[in-house]
């Protein structure tokens, strides 16, 4: 075959582009340090080269999120740590309060080292870093605490995406932090009204016959001999203590024997269960049973049995009863007990027919004036005072009625006279009536009867109106017996015998209960959208019914009910409100009347699409607290609907949120008045079965006087390191209801709170610090991912040095070669060929 001139020429220019582009090829690689400058280079590394860089990106983006994240958690635990070590210096001084004999002075100075370690621990709280607040959760610009310790963030949690679909949450949100539950704690409630010792507080009344000990309160009378000559003390009781030492109910003696029986002491209590199903029973003890016996019924009322046990029931030195749940996590049991020595029907005959009572619980709250009659009693260690089991207070400012105060301002301004009977010192009848008129003062009451009955001196002290026989010593026998009758209901418990007949606590413009609503399911704090069923105390309750008096805003006292009811009655209600004498149902916000439980129906409809008939539901919801909210704020607002109908419903619930707001705050319903810094509003509500104690037990409580609660599961931080403050400052060793501050649990109480406190918070700093471990480790791992992922891409993209230079001189030779033979072959002439 021959070559011809112009074929070699070509392919000397082919060699030598060719060679040329892979020197430059070569060139560019040692110059940039990467095998390939764009896609068309090489196809497969460019595409392996865009899929490393994007996980490198990904991995860099990680590793800069967790430590972002990191840094978040870092101060959260730093400030988390200071809070600790606050906390314990606030327990080491509270220590020192409750072993420390204080006088007021020091109380107070330890009462201010303790108000600093909680401002403290505010600031901490209120702790912000760049801008933003460790502890309001994902509302970074809200100061979590104010100043009176409520918390202002929300409850949700900042996330750090760290890879495709894996998420960490970084932050304690102070709704956790500062409130938050322990399901692995326990609900402890306590009584609060000490009790010692009777025989020995009152050995001037005390026999003994047979070798046991009696209580006789008409020793005289009964011509009998005290057992010992020792000054009365104060001794504490135990569990094996007998219900006479508790009770200090009387012994009965008969003469024709002389000898003597045990009394009968009998109880009345109420409470809610663990599982919060409700329940009220009376029993009977005879006097010679012991305390552990008492203490064994209230168990029993609670569900305990030989199997299994609900509550831990015990009796402290100083004779309050304490309960605490047998399983953790609940928030719900709830008690109160009144003893006596008559078998009444309900606390209310007790006042009514002057039995003899006993308190076991005390909170000072403004009572319910429901009574129309009440008597005296002289059953007390002073056969010669006699004592009214009710209350007197003003109605204007809720104060214990002094002797000058008007009659209208203490009972009613509805009752034109007073009747007075019993009899006096000398055994005579008395029926006497008292003329009420606007000037009429509680001094004219007590003149009338220091007139009628006898050589009496009458006394109004802190509320309470006693009688004092001048003609017998106090172990003597009186002829004096006296009841007050208003024909209308003017006359209030004393505290002490109210149970849940109490009205809400005011404070400026503000209304507030004291009874937490906890859904029995969830036990957590009802909201607006709960149910009233969910914090029911039975699960059927058609027909409950829920009294209310109150004062509305404008100084108007009234009456209302709330009557709930799942079927329809005769005139088609089912939820319904009466006040004035006339009835409005309650109304759902699609304008359906409203039943206890959910209704769902199923009917049969056309589809307008199929023209087939299918079956569709409707579910008309419960009664929700945000109704009742809404019916309490009609009330109050004086705002009644025109009409029975959903638009006058409606548009009396809208005028009235003008001026008055009705809600739930930490479960317990709050009124406050919208347009007065003081006001005039009053409030109490309760379940008309809160008197029975025949099985038919009240289901819901709003306001009572019931044990106080010294730790559940759930923390209020700030609110709860209040109360200890104040227990020191009081110097209040232990819980005591005739204090000025009966609700206080006191410094021994606070002891425990404090612990759960610290442990609470202690858990959550855990938790932080075991988060910024795992943000930690996550940095760590995706650094090193972000270092295998250079390497793989440097395999890929990045050119060996040495191999480049070693191919970039033999192109260069052979290029070289190249240029110097394309060189000589265009040097040929024709003399060459023709040699």
């Amino acid at each position: 075959m021959r070559v011809t001139t112009n074929s070699l020429y070509s392919k000397f220019i082919y060699d030598q582009q060719t060679t040329y582009t892979n020197l430059n090829k070569v060139t560019d690689q040692l110059s940039t340090g990467m095998k390939i400058s764009k896609m068309s280079d090489n196809a497969k590394i460019f595409t392996d080269t865009l899929r490393l860089d994007n996980e490198s990106t990904t991995l860099t983006q990680v590793v800069n999120t967790s430590k972002t994240a990191q840094n978040f958690t870092n101060n959260t635990d730093t400030t988390m740590n200071d809070m600790m070590t606050t906390l314990t210096s606030f327990k080491t001084t509270l220590l020192q309060s409750a072993s420390a004999v204080n006088n007021g002075t020091s109380d107070t100075a330890l009462a201010d080292e303790l108000d600093g370690l909680k401002k403290h621990l505010q600031e901490l709280a209120n702790t912000s870093i760049d801008g933003k607040f460790l502890f309001s959760g994902t509302a970074f610009k809200t100061k979590p605490i104010d100043d009176a310790g409520n918390y202002n963030g929300n409850d949700k949690h900042i996330k750090a995406k760290l890879g495709s679909l894996v998420e960490q949450e970084y932050n304690i949100d102070g709704a956790t932090l500062f409130q938050g539950i322990d399901k692995d704690y326990s609900k402890h409630i306590e009584t609060n009204v000490k009790h010692f010792d009777a025989l020995k507080a009152n050995p001037e009344f005390v026999v003994q016959k047979n070798g046991k000990y009696y209580i006789d309160k008409n020793i005289k009378e009964d011509n009998q001999t005290v057992a010992t000559d020792d000054n009365p003390t104060q001794v504490s009781l135990s569990s094996d203590s007998e219900i006479r030492q508790l009770t200090g109910v009387n012994d009965i003696y008969n003469s024709a024997t002389d000898s003597y029986s045990d009394g009968t002491s009998h109880f009345y209590i109420k409470g809610r269960k663990p599982t919060g199903e409700t329940f009220s029973e009376k029993f009977s003890l005879t006097n010679g049973a012991k305390i552990d016996d008492l203490l064994s019924k209230i168990g029993e009322a609670f569900g305990n049995n030989a199997v299994t046990k609900a509550v831990d029931v015990s009796m402290n030195q100083f004779g309050q009863i304490s309960i605490k749940d047998a399983t953790t996590g609940k928030m719900v049991t709830d008690f109160s007990m009144v003893a006596s020595d008559t078998d009444e029907n309900n606390i209310d005959d007790i006042v009514k027919n002057g039995d003899y009572a006993v308190s076991f619980t005390k909170s000072n709250f403004p009572p319910l004036r429901d009574l129309s009659k009440i008597s005296a009693h002289n059953k007390n260690f002073d056969n010669s005072l006699f004592n009214l089991d009710s209350e007197f207070r003003t109605i204007d400012k809720e104060e214990f009625a002094k002797p000058t105060d008007k009659v209208h301002n203490v009972l009613s301004t509805t009752i034109s006279s007073i009747n007075l009977s019993g009899t006096d010192t000398n055994g005579n009848n008395v029926n006497t009536t008292v003329n009420i008129g606007n000037n009429t003062t509680m001094q004219d009451i007590m003149d009338a009867v220091k007139n009628n009955f006898g050589d009496v001196d009458v006394s109004l002290d802190n509320g309470k109106l006693s009688i004092k026989d001048n003609t017998i010593d106090k172990n003597e026998k009186s002829n004096l017996s006296f009841t007050m009758d208003a024909n209308s209901p003017v006359f209030a418990r004393m505290d002490g015998l109210t149970d849940d007949k109490t009205e809400f606590k005011v404070d400026g413009r503000k209304l507030t209960s004291n009874v937490a609503q906890i859904d029995k399911n969830t036990q957590l704090p009802a909201t607006e959208d709960s149910e009233l069923i969910d914090v029911s105390g039975k699960d059927n309750i058609d027909g409950k019914k829920l009294d209310i008096n109150y004062t509305d805003k404008d100084g108007n006292i009234k009456e209302a009910t709330i009557t709930l009811r799942d079927t329809p009655d005769i005139n088609g209600h089912l939820s319904t409100f009466t006040v004035d004498g006339n009835t409005y149902d309650i109304f759902d916000n699609k304008g359906e009347k409203t039943p206890i439980h959910d209704v769902t129906t199923t009917t049969q409809e056309l589809d307008p699409q199929t023209c087939e008939l299918c079956n569709k539901t409707h579910t008309t919801k419960g009664i929700s607290y945000k109704q009742v909210d809404n019916v309490i704020g009609m009330l109050m607002s004086g705002q009644i609907p025109a009409n029975n109908d959903f638009t006058s419903y409606k548009n009396a619930v809208s005028v009235s949120q003008k001026d008055v707001t009705v809600g739930l705050q930490a479960g317990k319903l709050f009124i406050e008045d919208k347009n007065n810094s003081v006001t005039k509003m009053k409030f109490e509500m309760n379940d008309t079965d809160t008197d029975s104690y025949d099985g038919n037990s009240p289901v819901f409580t709003f306001n009572s006087n019931n044990a106080l609660t010294v730790d559940e599961p759930k923390v209020d931080i700030f609110h709860q390191l209040d109360t200890i403050i104040q227990s020191v400052r009081e110097g209040k060793m232990r819980a005591d209801g005739d204090s000025d501050d009966p609700r206080n649990a006191g410094i021994e109480n606070g002891i425990e709170l404090i612990d759960h406190i610290f442990n609470h918070v202690n858990k959550n700093h855990t938790k932080i610090g075991s988060i910024s471990k795992s943000l930690e480790h996550t940095q760590q791992r995706n650094e090193t991912l972000v270092t295998h992922v250079q390497t793989l891409k440097s395999d890929v993209i990045d050119v060996d040095m040495a191999e480049a230079s070693m191919k970039l001189q033999k192109l260069q030779l052979n290029y070289q070669a190249m240029l110097a033979t394309i060189s000589k072959v265009n040097g040929l002439s024709l003399v060459n060929y023709m040699r």
